[in-house]
């Protein structure tokens, strides 16, 4: 036959070999479909950045003067709603050029304003009434979708005819910063990538190898009829690059499916559109011809130790011994990178630690093999079962640590990322600086009017109210606070305050000295301490504590001071136990726009920084179990073609009067024990990563034992359910039928 009809044969044999080979075809296809999926999620890493880059850089500002340009007053402030956070921009143009931000066509004029897709959303969809009074004017539209850096941002761009501050001359400019923090995070999550893809290719190799015991029979009768061992390997070639054909198509499908869906899909700062997911297209022309050439290839692979011919097939019996020096050049190499400290401050540092890490986690895969034959080598003993495990172990140990080897990259880098992003998220909780209550932050111009209007506020009750202003200490300027006596001993730890009485930490205050008080707006007015300064107490609490405050007055010792520019800042407790009383609070200053906001203390508020990591630390944990269930699945394929290839043996072991239970028992020895040497190496390889990677972010060495145990839990519960599921085909070829012959 020509090679052309050796391709169509084996393709003829992959379809229409019977209700096995569809089977075994959908099998391959919805497994290789699987794998493709993710690697084509993987493959878009780059446009995800590179579309993020262009969205964050068009809405950034530019400072700098542009002729014929007439500069826009910018600002933003934020406030929440039932725990999500809402931008409110504020915009007032100089003149008819003032730049115009993207995603609409005209500055909202003062009283106006135009909300995100998303806002709108929430705006029309809020039954409560209690956040459409948030808005600081009338909706004039919608801002064009696509154009926010999130799919999922509550922004809202808001006309103003009295902002003050620093002007703006367009829009689309590099970020004026570099969060090295977001830097080390997206470091690690590179890293996470390439430890969740790692399996992917142990999937695709282990799916490729489905039926081989019966593709071998069907070689042995081909060759009975005078085929060559050329033409067998071009069948078996068209045989695997059916199911991997197949693979590539539902593949495709399955990413097209998760890309119309991924919009949904955000972790605090990071978010998706689907347009963001589109995988370059060298790396879709690599990816379809990696997966169909791996999986030839590891058809190949599988037939090197087996010899088919005319009257039946062979293999060999003892594989040739492993050796360990090159096995240890992956890990030696990436130990090297890492070792230096590069931390995650530019670019060549950040590949450096990426790529140290990736080599580490290649040498598990390299050494675990090589242990495994070591470690089962020298076992001798033990029951039935155990010693039925070993002696398969010993004779082919290379197949299940491969499998296991993916898994293990999962655990390991798992393990270490997990420590890493625990470590940061555990130190990242709020401080409560304001004793459980509500604080309210006025300007100067408003402060009256918000003092009234958060005092009318239903279940508002104990009040703390001071004006702000500030004072040189120690040459710096500190916080300093003009309140009655009962804000400050509530506040300040002091007693047996009268009006007329100062308090200060700073000893060098004494009566009669003058200092200088500045407001917000730079204004300065003397000041002579009218009485000997009394201590602060030694634990501030409420708004002393939130502001910083260093020096409180009480309104008698102010005479002749001005205090019209000075902020206020208001402390208020909920008598009602209102679940929404935040929200009236923020209503009843909303009037007042970018002049006036809110904050309130949540015990399970944390900072921005530790929610980044808390979420790093979610979708790696969450990746790390999904690519389990895929090693599962590799597992079980794997499982299932050992009992078909050893229906004859387990028929001879149950004919001899072997119990099936104790055969089972083998197979959970046989998958287990590679497992647990697997688990003890990506343990402390995890560890490892964790202790020597602690140090791009400068904090002690933190081990989420926690994740360590879930990780660990999963991965024997797999293979219990694992065994579990051969229950079945152990039963069937434990009969003695399976010794029948023809």
């Amino acid at each position: 036959m020509t090679g052309r009809e050796d391709l169509m044969l084996g393709f003829r044999l992959a379809v229409g070999g019977g209700r096995g080979s569809i089977v075994r075809l959908v099998l391959s296809a919805f497994g290789i479909g699987l794998a493709v999926a993710i690697l084509l999620t993987g493959a878009s890493a780059g446009t995800i950045k590179d579309n993020r880059d262009q969205r964050v850089f068009a809405a950034s500002i530019r400072s700098e003067p542009i002729p014929g340009v007439d500069p826009l007053t910018y600002s933003r402030t934020t406030t929440d709603f039932r725990g999500q956070a809402i931008s409110f921009i504020h915009l007032r143009p100089t003149g008819p050029n003032s730049p115009v931000p993207p995603g609409v066509d005209r500055l909202p004029a003062p009283g106006e304003v135009f909300l995100s897709p998303k806002l709108d959303e929430l705006v029309a969809s809020d039954t409560s009434g209690l956040l459409r009074p948030r808005l600081p004017g009338k909706q004039v539209g919608v801002i064009a979708e696509g154009t926010a850096l999130n799919p999922n941002d509550l922004v809202a761009y808001v006309g103003s005819d009295t902002l003050q501050g620093p002007p703006a001359y367009g829009f689309g400019a590099a970020p004026g910063y570099d969060n090295m923090i977001e830097q080390g995070v997206l470091a690690l999550l590179l890293i996470g990538l390439f430890v969740l893809l790692t399996p992917v290719f142990v999937f695709i190799g282990t799916i490729s190898r489905l039926g081989g015991a019966a593709r071998d029979r069907r070689l042995a009768a081909l060759r009975l009829a005078g085929t060559s061992v050329r033409q067998l390997r071009r069948i078996t070639a068209a045989e695997s690059l059916v199911g991997a054909a197949a693979g590539l198509v539902v593949g495709a499908a399955l990413f097209l499916l998760f890309r119309g869906t991924v919009a949904n899909f955000q972790v605090f700062r990071f978010g998706l559109y689907p347009k963001d997911l589109t995988p370059s297209w060298p790396l879709v022309v690599l990816i379809v011809l990696v997966v169909p050439a791996l999986t030839v290839v590891t058809a190949w692979f599988a037939q090197r130790h087996t010899i088919v011919e005319p009257l039946g097939v062979v293999r060999e019996t003892t594989p040739p011994k492993r050796r360990l020096w090159w096995r240890l050049l992956p890990a030696l190499a990436g130990i090297a990178l890492i070792l230096p400290g590069f931390s995650v401050a530019n670019e060549l540092d950040r590949m450096a630690v990426i790529g140290g890490a990736v080599l580490l986690m290649l040498g598990i895969p390299a050494l675990l093999p090589w242990l495994l034959e070591r470690a089962v080598s020298r076992i001798k003993g033990g029951s039935p079962s155990f010693q039925l495990a070993i002696r398969r172990l010993q004779s082919d140990s290379g197949t299940p640590a491969r499998v296991v080897a993916g898994l293990c990259v999962v655990l390991a880098g798992a393990i270490g990322l997990q420590s890493l992003l625990a470590g940061q998220a555990v130190q990242g909780g709020y401080p409560d600086r304001t004793a459980g209550r509500t604080i309210v932050y006025a300007e100067s111009p408003v402060a009256d009017k918000a003092v009234a209007a958060v005092r009318a506020v239903p279940g508002a009750a104990d009040f703390q109210a001071m004006r702000s202003l500030f004072v040189t200490m120690d040459n710096a300027l500190s916080s300093f606070a003009v309140a009655d006596c009962a804000t400050i001993e509530a506040a300040a730890g002091v007693t047996g305050c009268h009006d007329g009485d100062v308090f200060a930490d700073a000893p060098s205050f004494h009566k009669g000295q003058s200092v200088t008080l500045t407001d917000l707006d730079k204004k300065e007015q003397p000041w002579t301490i009218p009485a000997t300064p009394r201590p602060l107490g030694s634990k501030p609490s409420g708004i002393a504590e939130h502001q910083g405050v260093r020096v409180f007055a009480t309104p008698s010792a102010m005479a002749g001071v001005d205090l019209t520019g000075a902020s206020v800042t208001v402390a208020l407790r909920d008598e009602a136990a209102n679940p929404d009383f935040v929200e009236l609070v923020r209503n009843s200053v909303a009037p007042f726009g970018w002049q006036a906001n809110v904050a309130s203390y949540n015990k399970n508020r944390i900072t921005d920084e530790a929610r980044m990591f808390g979420d790093a630390r979610d979708i790696l944990l969450g990746g790390a179990l999904f690519v389990l269930l895929l090693a599962g699945v590799s597992l079980l394929v794997l499982a299932q073609e050992q009992v078909r290839e050893r229906r004859r043996a387990l028929g001879a072991l149950s004919a001899t009067g072997v119990p099936v239970r104790v055969i089972l028992r083998s197979l959970v020895w046989q998958n287990g024990i590679p497992l647990l040497l697997g688990v003890v190496i990506a343990t402390a390889t995890g560890i490892g990563v964790a202790a020597i990677g602690r140090r791009m972010f400068w904090t002690s060495l933190y081990v989420d034992w926690a994740a360590v145990g879930l990780l660990a839990a999963a991965a024997i519960v797999m293979v219990l359910l694992v065994t579990v599921s051969t229950l079945p085909s152990v039963r069937s070829a434990a009969k003695t039928e399976s010794l029948r012959t023809e």
